[in-house]
């Protein structure tokens, strides 16, 4: 016996996070076991409303459309969760955000109809009989699946974004790291691992110890000046914040401007304007 329209494709199923491209492409373990308990609950519901609805039908069928949905989207997460990261909508801005995001949501709904439509016709192979997809109405099973899948995938995005906001809040509460985002990815770093922030026109580099190239940020001096003046971070230059720990030695220059030396070796100048704040 064929399997009938009612035969979820997601259903009202559902997950950013952090980085963006994003930092990884599976989401984390506490984010993917939310996504995958709660689809499993969602699940568990249409198989127990399938054997009530129509008892006749033998329940292994209802069970094999439900779990090649459940199957089907939880082999997806990953990439619903890396495109949630790779095309956030800080930087992108809310418009192209949900362009790109439209376009995700229809590969997702593509992706998981060929994945849950090959796993039921192997199950009814298996089980000697010959799985009916379509019914004779491609279409309107399609829109219908389509449909669903596109209440799927923005439940787990909403998921996705609920659980960027409380980690971020956490940070916030719990330490004193600086949030940034760039490349659609966002960033806690500890101040400490940051020597010295430079402006590049209406962006500012971020330098890291240890590592290279340096993260180039949409933002202006000012604002970073103010973000890290608590974490003994002194202007230079009219372009150049510096780390105060991670000077070595610094020198006049016959000019009145200064030479710093870096705890890593690297030399960067001082503005003659902003000597006071090095020497105070």
């Amino acid at each position: 016996m064929s399997g009938r329209l009612s035969g979820t494709g997601g259903g009202k199923s559902g997950m950013n996070g952090l980085k963006h491209i994003w930092p990884r492409f599976f989401p984390p373990w506490h984010l993917f076991a939310v996504i995958a308990g709660f689809l499993f609950v969602v699940i568990v519901v249409n198989i127990s409303s399938h054997s009530i609805e129509d008892p006749e039908v033998a329940l292994w069928q209802p069970a094999l459309w439900e779990f090649s949905s459940y199957f089907a989207i939880l082999g997806l997460v990953p990439a619903v969760y890396y495109g949630y990261g790779r095309f956030h909508w800080r930087p992108l801005g809310l418009p192209r955000f949900l362009g790109f995001q439209a376009v995700c949501c229809l590969i997702f709904s593509l992706g998981h109809i060929g994945l849950m439509v090959a796993m039921r016709f192997a199950g009814y192979a298996l089980a000697g009989e010959v799985y009916d997809f379509v019914h004779g109405r491609l279409w309107l099973v399609l829109i219908y699946e389509v449909r669903k899948d596109a209440v799927t995938f923005i439940v787990i995005m909403g998921i996705v974004w609920v659980d960027e906001r409380l980690r971020a809040q956490k940070v916030t509460a719990t330490s004193e790291r600086l949030e940034v985002r760039t490349d659609g990815r966002t960033l806690y770093l500890e101040p400490d691992e940051i020597v010295f922030v430079e402006a590049a026109g209406n962006y500012v580099e971020l330098h890291q110890a240890g590592k290279s190239p340096p993260l180039l940020l949409r933002g202006t001096l000012n604002e970073f000046e103010m973000r890290l003046k608590a974490n003994d971070f002194v202007r230079v230059h009219r372009s150049r914040l510096i780390n105060r720990r991670h000077i070595a030695s610094h020198t006049g220059t016959t000019s009145g401007d200064l030479r710093i030396t870096l705890t890593d070796g690297r030399e960067l100048a001082g503005s003659r304007r902003y000597r006071d704040n090095l020497v105070a």
